[in-house]
């Protein structure tokens, strides 16, 4: 019978990944009216990502404050919006309150894409949803743990963060026995991702799934243990009335369903006089390493984000989402990544729309002008023939 119940979900979780990953692979958002699926940066929560992928090139130290933006870190690492690899690794401090009074650590983040079929030989795909799924061993938690030992100092302090397949990963290098025993994991936080390795996980656990996301279900968890896999989500409603692909998508970006939350997953509120949900990140981006994590490889190599976009192209997408009516102009204004591109962008714009306003204004008078003397031309050809014609008709009279 246990058999008989274990490929059943075998059979669905293969069912679940091939129809809705395909979607999650090629761009993460909602699909536009029209079934257009060139989508990227369409939405304002891709606007988001290459927002944060421009901080990260330029080296900025940003404030993570709540975990719509922790999920646009690990959104970061799908290779729509940049080439460097799945896996990111940034250093930071993490503020929060207790019982005892304000505390102030020093932190390494690593945040993980998930599920993505697009980069040849990633390891990210289908497999690793199944494998990990069913807790097993598979390439990319291997990567994972390579890239955190070779970036992170033994004994310091961790905090993983994960989009789907990456929030499964993340739960299994929380625990891992290496990375317990040589490394402090203070949080794990997952976006849309089923109860993983629920009773080895080191450190505070907080997994965040849209009610109309199902992707929070497709693990071995849903057999052993139904109950801690639904009661350990927290549940918020995006509207997505049960469109499953657009809720997984799309809702851990906005701060309207998840804003509440701090970057760790907690719901903020108060417990015996004492604030929740007050963890608060402070990275610095010029310190974040990106890896790759591709099939057959010993070890993870580190690489530096390449935006798939220019500042240019990210700000004509942005304003054809608001011609469009994915978001608002006082929406695109809180961004200020794109603000110098944008300005320059403007003046040179102006200046060439001039320069080819002028030169049109020249071609009309050229065109015009020569106009004009080709019927001067046909006039005085024509006019000789009248002539003649006349003369002729005069003497024909005569006789």
């Amino acid at each position: 019978m246990r058999k008989r119940v274990i490929r059943i979900l075998a059979a669905a979780l293969v069912a679940s990944t091939v129809l809705v990953n395909p979607m999650v692979s090629e761009a993460g958002s909602i699909l536009p009216a029209g079934g257009d699926t060139n989508y990227i940066l369409h939405t304002e929560t891709d606007f988001k990502i290459m927002d944060m992928v421009y901080k990260m090139q330029n080296g900025e130290t940003v404030n993570i404050e709540n975990a719509a933006q922790m999920a646009t870190l690990t959104k970061v690492g799908y290779a729509d919006y940049q080439s460097a690899g799945p896996i990111s690794i940034t250093e930071g401090r993490m503020t929060y309150n207790t019982y005892w009074g304000a505390e102030d650590k020093e932190v390494y983040v690593v945040a993980l894409s998930g599920t993505e079929t697009i980069v040849d030989n990633q390891t990210t795909t289908v497999k690793e949803d199944l494998l990990s799924g069913f807790e097993l061993s598979n390439e990319y938690a291997t990567n994972v743990k390579n890239a955190i030992i070779d970036r992170i100092p033994a004994g310091s302090n961790i905090i993983l963060a994960g989009h789907s397949l990456g929030g499964m990963v993340a739960q299994q290098v929380a625990a891992d026995k290496y990375i317990k025993d040589n490394y402090e994991v203070l949080n794990t936080v997952t976006f849309g991702s089923p109860l993983i390795k629920g009773f080895t996980r080191e450190g505070m656990v907080k997994r965040l799934g849209d009610s109309s996301d199902k992707n929070t279900f497709y693990s071995i968890s849903s057999v052993l243990n139904i109950v801690w896999q639904y009661a350990g989500v927290n549940h918020e409603d995006g509207g997505y009335n049960g469109d499953s692909p657009a809720a997984h998508c799309d809702s851990y970006l906005r701060e309207d369903v998840w804003g509440n939350y701090d970057c760790a997953g907690e719901k903020r509120g108060s417990v015996l006089g004492v604030e929740t949900g007050s963890r608060m990140l402070t990275l610095n981006f010029a310190t974040t390493s990106f890896y790759t994590s591709l099939y057959g490889t010993t070890a993870v190599a580190r690489t530096s984000i390449l935006p798939k976009k220019t500042p240019a192209e990210c700000y004509d997408l942005a304003k054809a989402a608001v011609a469009d009516g994915y978001i608002t102009e006082d929406v695109l204004a809180k961004f200020t990544t794109f603000a110098q591109v944008n300005d320059a962008d403007s003046v040179e714009t102006e200046v060439i729309e001039a320069m080819e306003s002028d030169a049109e204004l020249v071609e009309a008078d050229t065109i015009e002008n020569d106009s004009i003397e080709d019927a001067n031309l046909v006039e005085e050809v024509i006019n000789p023939e009248l002539d003649e014609t006349t003369v002729v008709d005069t003497d024909a009279v005569v006789e």
